[in-house]
């Protein structure tokens, strides 16, 4: 629906009426919800942030409001015309941070749209970055800014790229030619994977539809749109990234997987690339794994104080077996990084196999697996048995080769790390079992197995206390007079989490320690429910039971507790 223009007289009034004021008079809204959003307000928060978080009144209205009380105008920004000279005059960084947007000139004055025009500090901020002699504020809302200023500060690269080729995107759906006058695409291809890589996106998705072509990044393992592209530029896109990862680009009839590496920002990134046949062309998928040196500390993770014990307590070990367990995207990987931080040292040669290798670690010899050419994990683990390893990680347990030389070398007096892919811990066991590892070697050489997930957690920016919904309480079991004295928080949505409520993860761990009763357990070859009743009596923690621990300090929401963990009764 387009918002209608609205034009008041420049010049401010003879008395500033306060925002409150102007809504009751207007009829939007009653002096006891003014004194509800006002004693509910965070620090710094104005009460037209605490009305909207509270729902008392809608984006539209409160940018009418505030334009009628400072004697502004009222701009719609999706009929606005955006002049990109103006918007090149600011960064993106300071756009966003201020919650601006430059629209245009006039004369030696920069017309502004902001949500918050009473923000003086903002405004001489714009001012003194784009060097102009004054800033003209006009009023728009929110959710219209938010929009307007994620298309305003697509790169130039996507800019040029789109117009220069809006001549030619009539041309035949089959043309799939990538030559020199394709080199717009190339560069287009580079600023779309730069712009997942700095809003911190573990995956970008290519995904054509009826219309174009839809890009979609995951940040925080959550999936957002950023970019349509139309459909004829959308064909070129795709073999341009099945260049990049060496791929079939005639082939679009069976999936494809490659590898790639781009640098962005001085920084290598790692590409996994995954083509898929659709309905209406081929989707791509980009697995993004940033090379970096920094060390990943445990302590970091976000696991509670005994997940981080027990951890310890194993890596001191000298031999034995040591699996994380989850399903993909849950930080497996991360987990046994900050483990060999915890490990590496002069005294210890730490040896790695990995697919791909996704951080380099200083003191650690880290091998890539190359399937292609025969080195796979099993290959790679009977010859770095022979590199006199005092660790070694493997990457993945995959298959039965991998799973026997893995437990026999754990066996054999080596420490060993690796993940696999199971739901909770004590079927991790059960899992190297069908991989054909002998049940007394698991038995004697397991040391711990952790089960994790990431769960996304409450924003900081927007945290407000929350009262979990009673049907969800009762679902998970929970007794609601046990938990008065719970913190529950949720995200309202903010410019720093991007308005979801979350921004970054938190591991919750649940964590099987092998005693006496599970190696036994274990020996005799007992099925998965026989050791996750021994695990319980033994002191093991569900991940829900976990997660709901975590869910009562704040750190994530109870909702987040329920989706992400498996229930432990099945």
């Amino acid at each position: 629906m387009t918002e209608p223009r609205t034009t008041v007289p420049a010049g401010p009034s003879p008395r500033r009426r306060r925002l409150g004021e102007l809504l009751v008079d207007a009829g939007v809204i009653d002096h006891e919800r003014i004194e509800q959003a006002l004693e509910s307000a965070h620090d710094d928060e104005r009460l037209g942030e605490s009305l909207l978080r509270m729902g008392f009144i809608d984006d539209l209205r409160l940018a009418d409001a505030v334009a009628a009380q400072l004697g502004l105008e009222r701009v719609d920004l999706e009929q606005e015309p955006i002049d990109p000279t103006a918007v090149d005059l600011l960064p993106a960084r300071l756009a966003e941070r201020h919650g601006v947007l430059p629209l245009r000139f006039e004369g030696h004055v920069l017309v502004v749209a902001t949500a918050d025009p009473s923000d003086v500090v903002a405004l001489d901020d714009v001012r003194v970055a784009t060097r102009v002699r004054s800033v003209r504020p006009v009023v728009a809302t929110a959710a219209a800014l938010l929009h307007a200023r994620q298309c305003a500060y697509r790169s130039d690269i996507t800019n040029d790229v789109l117009d220069g080729l809006a001549d030619d995107l009539e041309v035949d759906d089959d043309i799939e030619v990538i030559d020199e006058h394709s080199q717009p695409v190339v560069r287009l291809v580079d600023a779309l994977i730069g712009d997942a890589v700095t809003a911190r996106a573990s995956d970008v998705h290519v995904e054509p539809d009826a219309v174009g072509v839809g890009v979609r990044v995951r940040i925080d393992g959550l999936l957002r749109e950023t970019t349509r592209i139309p459909r004829a530029l959308g064909r070129q896109v795709v073999s341009r990234l099945k260049i990049m990862a060496k791929l079939d680009i005639s082939e679009r009839r069976l999936p494809q997987d490659g590898r790639a590496v781009i640098r962005v920002g001085g920084q290598e990134v790692d590409l996994r690339v995954s083509t898929m046949p659709a309905m209406h062309g081929e989707t791509v998928v980009l697995r993004l794994l940033p090379k970096g040196t920094d060390r990943i500390e445990l302590s970091e993770l976000g696991f509670g104080e005994s997940t981080l014990t027990a951890l310890l307590d194993a890596l001191d070990r000298p031999q034995g077996l040591v699996l994380v367990t989850g399903p993909t995207g849950s930080g497996k990987t991360s987990t046994l990084y900050a483990g060999l931080t915890a490990v590496a040292d002069p005294s210890r040669n730490v040896l790695t196999l990995e697919d791909p290798v996704e951080m380099e670690l200083p003191g650690v010899n880290q091998t890539q697996i190359e399937p292609k050419i025969g080195l796979t994990f099993a290959r790679g683990l009977r010859h770095v048995r022979r590199q006199d390893p005092d660790v070694v990680l493997v990457g993945e347990i995959r298959d039965q080769e991998t799973a026997r030389l893995a437990v026999e070398a754990s066996f054999t007096g080596h420490l060993v790390l690796a993940t696999l892919h199971t739901n909770d811990a004590p079927s991790a066991v059960a899992r190297l079992v069908d991989l054909g590892a002998e049940a007394f070697l698991i038995g004697s050489s397991l040391l711990l197995v952790v089960a994790q997930r990431l769960a996304r957690a409450v924003c900081e920016g927007c945290a407000e206390p929350d009262v979990p919904d009673p049907q969800l309480v009762e679902r998970l079991g929970l007794d609601p007079v046990e938990l008065r004295e719970a913190a529950f928080r949720r995200g309202a949505g903010c410019r720093k989490c991007d308005h979801t409520g979350t921004h970054g993860r938190v591991a919750i761990g649940e964590v099987l320690r092998v005693t006496p009763a599970i190696r036994e357990l274990v020996g005799e070859g007992a099925p998965a429910s026989a050791l996750a009743r021994q695990a319980r009596d033994d002191g093991l923690i569900p991940l829900r039971t976990e997660a709901i621990r975590v869910a009562t300090t704040g750190a994530i929401t109870l909702h987040e507790a329920f989706r992400i963990t498996p229930d432990p009764s099945t």
